[in-house]
């Protein structure tokens, strides 16, 4: 008698011990995301001024086979770089600085929801901006950038899902480094 004692004793302090912290149920944790390796491949059309390069992974789509609006995308992740390129043409009134305010309009609407920091590029092939996004925003990224005399490149990174951005964090960071090595690898035909 005395050992079922023992037993329920121990059966019973088992329970017990099981029963210490929060008995709410535990929130969803965020999806594992796992980032591939940092490699690239060259983006080259003869019908687009410039070349550079993007994620391996990452699929081209063209909007139309004769221009320079195409779409890069990253089923992985389900997001899209939206790339295109314009032509300066002063004479018409399509200046640097008329493109870049025209594309810094654009970007700038987003603020309504989020907060932009607003960064300046240069490399020895151009100048430009950097946006980077934050909040629940459509875009996370947008970038423009220009020889400044013939062309104006324009960037814009969106996903396509109703996750929210902070979940998203670590591929959004992936992407907005992703991004920069293309600005920086960028060269004008």
């Amino acid at each position: 008698m005395k050992r079922l004692d023992f037993r329920a004793a121990v059966l019973l302090l088992l329970l017990l011990a099981g029963c210490v912290g929060d008995p709410r149920p535990r929130p969803y944790a965020y999806p594992r995301i796992e980032l591939p390796p940092h490699r690239y491949q060259t983006f080259d059309r003869p019908q687009c001024p410039f070349t550079f390069e993007y994620p391996a992974f990452g699929q081209l789509e063209d909007q139309r086979i004769d221009s320079c609006f195409f779409n890069i995308h990253f089923p992985r992740f389900d997001c899209r770089w939206h790339i295109t390129a314009r032509m300066l043409d002063p004479a018409r009134g399509i200046t640097y600085h008329y493109t870049l305010e025209d594309f810094r309009e654009l970007v700038h609407k987003h603020t309504q929801k989020g907060s932009i920091y607003e960064s300046r590029i240069e490399t020895p092939h151009g100048r430009g901006l950097f946006y980077e996004l934050y909040g629940e925003v459509p875009t996370s990224a947008d970038f423009f950038f220009s020889d400044s005399a013939r062309y104006a490149l324009t960037t814009s990174f969106y996903f396509n899902t109703a996750l929210h951005n902070d979940s998203l964090k670590p591929v959004i960071d992936y992407m907005k480094h992703e991004l920069l090595h293309m600005v920086e690898t960028l060269r004008w035909k």
